[in-house]
């Protein structure tokens, strides 16, 4: 009887301890991300995180090898056509221009035509996302857009500059090729090359666009 009613000390205060233990963990995890919160993420200078930093660097690194570009070819190239007079001479020039802009989206539609040629790629199944057949898709989309974009683009320019500005429209064209070109690689490859690639084909566009507004309702030529 006497033995049985002994209660071992150290069993009884581990049994007591276990619970509180874990009380106080569960307590120290709990104010340790309740601080985390309070406390506001790391920014990187003018609030860009370091992540989004590349991507800055490789949108202002395409402002300034696209205005680069533009200097170069309007100081050293003074190719002109050998007539810019009849609205028929200046389409000419345009359509040739918009002849090689589109061959970037013509080998595309190309590819994807020969991937589809795979059963499980057939019209109907689904495509896999970011699959190679997905992106190459989706580069003949963003060609498109961007392609409608450079073409009027260059109508307009083709009625406003002057003969000694038509090699303009050429060097617009070289620039919107290799924008595709590289991101059409960095698509597959690298997101701060693709990044670099739509730059230098969108934002000349947008500097031709600010170029022809100001021309149509003020008369003043830009540059």
């Amino acid at each position: 009887m006497g033995g049985a009613a002994v209660w071992p000390p150290s069993l009884a205060t581990g049994t007591m301890q276990k619970p509180v233990l874990a009380k106080t963990s569960e307590k120290a995890d709990m104010d340790g991300r309740a601080s985390a919160r309070k406390r506001p993420a790391a920014r990187a200078p003018f609030g860009f995180s370091a992540e989004q930093w590349p991507f800055v660097v490789a949108l202002v690194s395409n402002w300034i090898f696209s205005a680069v570009w533009f200097t170069a070819t309007k100081l050293f190239v003074t190719w002109q056509p050998e007539s810019w007079v009849t609205l028929e001479d200046k389409l000419r020039l345009v359509i040739h221009n918009a002849v090689f802009a589109a061959i970037p989206m013509l080998v595309a539609i190309a590819i994807v035509a020969a991937q589809r040629l795979d059963p499980e790629m057939m019209i109907g199944h689904k495509v896999r996302p970011h699959s190679a057949l997905d992106i190459n898709s989706r580069f003949i989309l963003n060609t498109a857009e961007q392609f409608v974009l450079y073409f009027v683009g260059q109508l307009g320019l083709m009625f406003y500059a002057p003969a000694d500005n038509a090699g303009t429209l050429v060097s617009l064209t070289v620039l919107w090729l290799l924008g595709r070109i590289l991101f059409w690689i960095g698509y597959h490859t690298n997101p701060l090359l693709r990044a670099f690639g739509f730059g230098i084909t969108f934002y000349p566009t947008v500097i031709v666009y600010v170029w022809l507004v100001v021309m149509v309702t003020t008369g003043y030529r830009l540059f």
